[in-house]
């Protein structure tokens, strides 16, 4: 059975080589999604995310020896961008050779973020190599996220898990944060973009539109609500700034979000959502910590003492560089008892039931020294001060260099490069409240290669002509 599977191994990476770099891409990216969430993220022992790593790896040498058929794109945060993955590796490399952390361990810490950041830099290449690539990547990402949200619903409906991403209970009901999330928020941005600057909108986006309504509400996640209605109300604000907002299209889309909320409040499924929503913004100003101890709440104020706490344990360790990429199980205990946030852990990378096992028996609780509640605590420990001034220098350089240049292609491009803007400024939003740009950075990677590739080709020196086109990519 072994040598089989060796055999259809070396007979698809076969298939895989002679592929065009998009399918490539389409591939690797697929695996690095964890399958879009339809099986279990664990093939053979290791996570379907680092084979998909290896195969983007390959991609990138694939395009890299390949001639582009545009000038790459020259943005101001891709410069930054650049200086951050400079550094991360700077500090990888002081992981190994100076503070002596096993080396596998390490390299295991760093993939995420190294090769994470690494891949803007491939995807630009390969949108520059084959102009086509990334109409055929979103064209893919749209049909997948189009069939895949009916299960989100259907498993609520359900209440048995359908997908095998991130899936809890929440007051008895599931509650689910697809992996592919970010890529719904994506094809929404657009969409409302269209539907709100008077550009003609499809019956299959409207529908795609309630699918991801629905997506993002059975969430039941406050800091997701928070981002989107922030999110939404940057959107309405952009395209007043660009004078691309119709009237008529504005009591349109609200004409049928009020018919969607009706829908909803008819049939319950809104109790829980509006509850959530209302105590998400209570919580912003909550003064207790929900974080701290043994607890495992997501208070804002927890968030921001975890950070806090790192911010400052990382000042006595080492400003510059932090904690470099140490691994989790190599925490030495004396800096974990002082520990006073964070989450509880059930278990190290051997025995993943170890610390709760002996929960059963002890008041005693071990707290992770990283966190899925708020990246900047995991980016200070990481890459020091100097990873945060990067980190933050390349957020405000993003944002503000979308708002000193002004579009000039046509309304498809605007939508789309408008539509890749907000999802970005979305996660950046939830880092407080998530590891955004922490862990799948592959998915702001593209997002980031793909406002490039948008941007670029509203410069007249950028592309020869004819002008580079941006068909519906929804057809």
């Amino acid at each position: 059975m072994t040598a089989l599977y060796v055999g259809l191994a070396a007979v698809g990476f076969i298939a895989f080589l002679l592929a065009q770099p998009k399918v490539k891409a389409l591939i690797s990216f697929f695996l690095m999604m964890q399958f879009f969430d339809m099986a279990p993220n664990l093939l053979f022992g290791m996570y379907v995310w680092d084979y998909g790593a290896i195969l983007m790896l390959v991609t990138a040498v694939d395009v890299f020896l390949r001639i582009p058929h545009t000038p790459t794109p020259s943005h101001a945060f891709l410069t930054v961008l650049k200086v951050f993955l400079v550094w991360l590796v700077i500090c990888l490399l002081w992981s190994l050779a100076v503070y002596g952390y096993p080396l596998m361990h390490t390299i295991k810490n760093a993939r995420y973020l190294v090769l994470g950041y690494l891949m803007t830099l491939i995807f630009v290449r390969l949108f520059a190599v084959q102009t086509d690539s990334f109409e055929f990547l979103m064209k893919w990402f749209y049909r997948l996220t189009f069939a895949l949200m009916p299960l989100v619903v259907l498993q609520y409906l359900l209440g048995r898990p359908l997908l095998s991403g991130l899936v809890s209970d929440y007051e008895g009901e599931i509650r689910a944060v697809p992996v592919f999330m970010p890529f719904c928020l994506l094809n929404f941005w657009i969409i409302c973009t269209k539907a709100l600057s008077g550009a003609k909108v499809r019956m299959h986006e409207w529908i795609y539109t309630v699918l991801v309504l629905a997506t993002v509400g059975l969430s039941f996640t406050r800091g997701i609500y928070i981002a989107v209605m922030l999110t939404a109300g940057l959107l309405v604000w952009t395209l007043l700034r660009d004078k691309t907002l119709k009237a008529s299209s504005v009591v349109l889309v609200a004409a049928a979000g009020l018919l969607l909320l009706i829908g909803l409040f008819a049939s319950g499924a809104a109790d829980k959502v509006s509850g959530r929503v209302l105590s998400g913004f209570e919580l912003l100003g909550s003064p207790d910590s929900t974080l701290e101890g043994k607890k495992k709440g997501d208070t804002f104020n927890g968030r921001l003492g975890l950070a806090a706490e790192r911010f400052s344990l990382v000042w006595e360790k080492n400003p510059l560089i932090g904690y470099g990429f140490i691994h989790e199980d190599d925490v030495p205990s004396e800096l974990r008892s002082r520990l006073r946030f964070g989450t509880v852990l059930g278990g190290t990378a051997a025995d993943p039931t170890a610390y709760s096992r002996s929960y059963e028996f002890t008041s005693h609780y071990v707290l992770g020294f990283y966190t899925a509640d708020i990246a900047w605590a995991d980016i200070i420990i990481s890459t020091g001060w100097v990873g945060v001034a990067l980190f933050g220098t390349f957020t405000v350089t993003f944002i503000v260099g979308h708002f000193r240049r002004r579009s000039g292609i046509d309304a498809a491009g605007y939508a789309i490069g408008n539509g890749l803007f907000l999802q970005v400024v979305t996660m950046f939003l939830l880092t407080v409240d998530g590891n955004n740009f922490y862990t799948a950075v592959h998915i702001p990677a593209f997002m980031l290669a793909g406002y490039a590739f948008t941007r670029a080709a509203a410069d007249p020196s950028y592309a020869p002509e004819p002008k580079m086109a941006f068909p519906n990519l929804m057809a």
